[in-house]
């Protein structure tokens, strides 16, 4: 089982392996316009939703091993069509059916098998630092891919997906050296199958201390899908990054964040996960009701702090859930919270654009935006009990 810890850190870095972070935008836009990139964007959000659940209750039911070893095949396949495609409807479908579904597969699955890893070996409390660690290695990944592909992309638009799919097939042969964790296993049947999707949901709302808990991740974890995916980009723009200045202030926040990921649970060992959840998301909104009277280098500085606070959010969110959830319907619980947290971007998220310009540009909105998020995470944070 310590085996499956050591092999999670490559798993995670080779998974995010996006070498073609930063000049995305600029490979779809050469199969359309604007509209393209939107009908690729929210096609790539609706599949991923429409298998978030699915897939987690495939985690729990066939093993976290067997499906990552999916995760990492479809990934592979998807990354490296979307590099050779030739045609809108080649990059569509390569999205669409491989990599989002790949990606549907691994959403919480890591997360679940670390957890599980640890629980057999009777170590569950260094859970926090493990998963920071993980996120760590991923945002590194990010980093120096990310700054890598850029340069890759003058070469040839595609060969980032495609090196990004090479990567995703030494991922596949890492995960045959997995083991699987003998925890609350149960026979795969068809009504297991349907039953299990259930069980996710109920699991986030099981009792009093849950709902709370998993209301306030929802909420502030959708206005966050928000954040990372557009408004962050957006407020990049605004303050006068170019194309290739945003790859590098992508690069360098992901860098400083994954020393944040490794070395702040070191820190804060005896902070209330509780505390950690609620203050992240209340300086985070702080920080954006600021992003009007900033500047270039003052909004790259609180990009970078938000993406901090993210890493201390979610780790925070990652321990609090795994420790109330039982190991029999973890990932499924995970993929139900994740698709909860994904719904409101999928419906309105392209509405964004036009919400933006109504108020005057992407600092007015992050403003207010930010002020929406203030008063939630403090109106939703103080419901939930501190337990000892």
């Amino acid at each position: 089982m310590k085996r499956n810890i050591s092999i999670a850190y490559f798993l995670s870095f080779a998974f995010h392996s996006w070498f073609w972070m930063g000049n995305w935008i600029f490979y779809y836009l050469s199969f359309g316009s604007y509209a393209t990139v939107a009908l690729l964007d929210s096609g790539s959000v609706m599949a991923g939703l429409l298998m978030e659940i699915p897939t987690g209750a495939f985690a729990d039911i066939m093993g976290k091993k067997k499906t990552l070893m999916i995760a990492f095949l479809l990934q592979a396949i998807g990354n490296i069509m979307m590099g050779i495609s030739g045609s809108f409807w080649m990059l569509a479908i390569s999205l669409w059916l491989f990599v989002c579904v790949g990606g549907a597969f691994y959403s919480g699955t890591l997360d679940a098998l670390v957890f599980d890893s640890l629980k057999v070996l009777k170590e569950e409390h260094l859970f926090e630092r493990k998963i920071g660690t993980i996120n760590a290695t991923r945002l590194w990944a990010m980093a120096i891919c990310g700054v890598i592909g850029g340069l890759l992309y003058s070469f040839s638009p595609g060969l980032p997906y495609i090196l990004n799919g090479i990567v995703c097939l030494t991922g596949l042969i890492a995960c045959f050296y997995l083991e699987e964790p003998k925890i609350d296993t149960d026979k795969y049947s068809i009504m297991s199958f349907f039953k299990q999707n259930t069980l996710g949901i109920k699991e986030l709302f099981k009792n009093a201390y849950m709902s709370k808990l998993s209301l306030f991740l929802i909420a502030t974890g959708a206005m966050g899908i928000f954040i990372y995916n557009i408004l962050d980009d957006l407020l990049a723009v605004e303050y006068g990054y170019s194309p290739l200045g945003v790859s590098i202030l992508f690069s360098i926040v992901c860098l400083v964040a994954g020393f944040a990921s490794l070395y702040l649970p070191r820190w804060k060992v005896k902070l209330d996960q509780r505390l950690v959840l609620i203050v992240s998301m209340i300086v985070m909104a702080l920080l954006l009701i600021l992003s009007p009277v900033v500047g270039m280098i003052a909004g790259g500085v609180l990009l970078l702090f938000r993406v901090i606070l993210e890493v201390l959010g979610d780790n925070a969110a990652s321990v609090m859930v795994n420790l109330n959830t039982e190991s029999k319907v973890r990932a499924t619980t995970l993929s139900s919270l994740s698709l909860l947290r994904s719904i409101p971007y999928a419906v309105g998220g392209s509405l964004l654009g036009s919400a933006v310009l109504l108020v005057g540009g992407a600092r007015n909105f992050a403003m207010w935006f930010g002020l929406v998020l203030m008063i939630i995470a403090v109106v939703l944070g103080l419901r939930i009990e501190k337990r000892v």
